[in-house]
C-alpha cells in the first residue's frame, strides 16, 4: 500500500473560523513549521487567501503544495455565489491546486442548478471536485448522492468522508460509494461532544481504519479539526501541536 498524503487543514489553526471568519494569521508564515512537522501539503481555508490577496502568490512561491482549496459557495446562481466561484477558480488555477472541497445548498428546487454549476467549476479547473457531503446539505450521505454523481466521471468527481463514526456506519458508506471515497477529513469527537486527539480513543479510530483498509482505501487525509478546537482560549500553538499528534497517529496506521 502506498503511503497516503496527509495535509493540514488551515481551518484547524484558525480561531475565527466560525465567528468573524477574518483570518487571524498568515498561512505562509507557518509553512516552514507545517512542512518540518511532516505534513505533505495544505487544505487551504478559502478566507486565508481571499482576505489577503498576496497570500496566493506567497504560498505559490513557497513550493509547498496547496493540495485542496476549501470552497464555501453553495453553487446557486445568486450573485454572491457566482462571484465566489469566479474568485475561487482564479486562485485555484493560479496556485495549481489539485482538488476543491465543496458542498451544495439545501434547497431541493435548486438541485439541477447546483449540479450544473458544480460541472461548470469542474470544467474551469484542472483538479478534482471533492464533495464533503456535509450535514444539512442536499448531498448529505444518502441515495441522492448516487443520482447526483451517476453520470459524472469518478476520476473528476469524488467524495470525502468524516470516518470516525460507528464502524458499521462507515462500512455502509464504503459499500454504497466505493472508489469515489478518496479523501478523509480527520476529526474525532468524544461521547461528551468535545473534539479530541485521535490517540485518546484508539479503539474507535483503529476500528475505522480497519474498515477503510478492508475496502482498499488508497486515498489521502486532511487533519481538519483537532483537540482544543473552539474551546475557550484556544491558541494556534496548542492547536498545531495537536494536529501533529493526529498526523503521527495516522502515519502509524498507514
Amino acid at each position: 500500500m502506498n503511503k497516503p498524503k496527509i495535509y493540514l487543514g488551515t481551518i484547524a489553526l484558525e480561531k475565527n473560523r466560525w465567528s468573524s471568519r477574518i483570518p487571524s494569521f498568515l498561512v505562509s508564515k507557518w509553512v516552514p513549521k507545517i512542512k518540518a512537522a511532516g505534513f505533505d501539503g495544505l487544505e487551504l481555508w478559502e478566507n486565508h487567501v481571499i482576505v489577503s490577496p498576496d497570500e496566493a502568490e506567497t504560498l505559490k512561491e513557497s513550493g509547498f503544495p496547496v493540495a485542496i482549496y476549501n470552497h464555501y459557495g453553495t453553487f446557486s446562481n445568486s450573485l454572491d455565489d457566482v462571484d465566489m466561484r469566479k474568485r475561487a477558480v482564479k486562485w485555484i488555477n493560479f496556485m495549481g491546486v489539485g482538488a476543491v472541497k465543496f458542498n451544495v445548498g439545501n434547497d431541493p428546487a435548486l438541485l439541477n442548478q447546483y449540479r450544473n454549476n458544480v460541472q461548470r467549476m469542474a470544467d474551469a479547473i484542472d483538479g478534482v471536485m471533492l464533495c464533503e457531503c456535509h450535514a444539512n446539505t442536499l448531498l448529505e450521505f444518502n441515495d441522492d448522492i448516487v443520482a447526483f454523481f451517476k453520470d459524472l466521471c469518478p476520476k473528476k468527481f469524488q467524495l470525502m468522508v468524516h470516518p470516525f463514526i460507528e464502524p458499521n456506519l462507515l462500512d455502509e458508506k464504503f459499500e454504497m460509494f466505493g472508489s469515489r471515497l478518496t479523501h478523509i477529513h480527520s476529526q474525532l469527537t468524544s461521547d461528551s461532544g468535545e473534539r479530541i486527539c485521535l490517540d485518546r480513543w484508539p479503539e474507535r479510530v483503529n476500528a475505522c481504519f480497519d474498515v477503510m483498509k478492508k475496502h482498499g482505501f488508497a486515498g489521502n487525509f486532511t487533519v481538519e479539526f483537532t483537540e482544543l478546537t473552539a474551546t475557550p482560549g484556544e491558541n494556534i500553538d496548542d492547536l498545531f501541536a495537536n494536529t501533529v499528534r493526529d498526523l503521527k497517529f495516522i502515519r502509524g496506521a498507514f
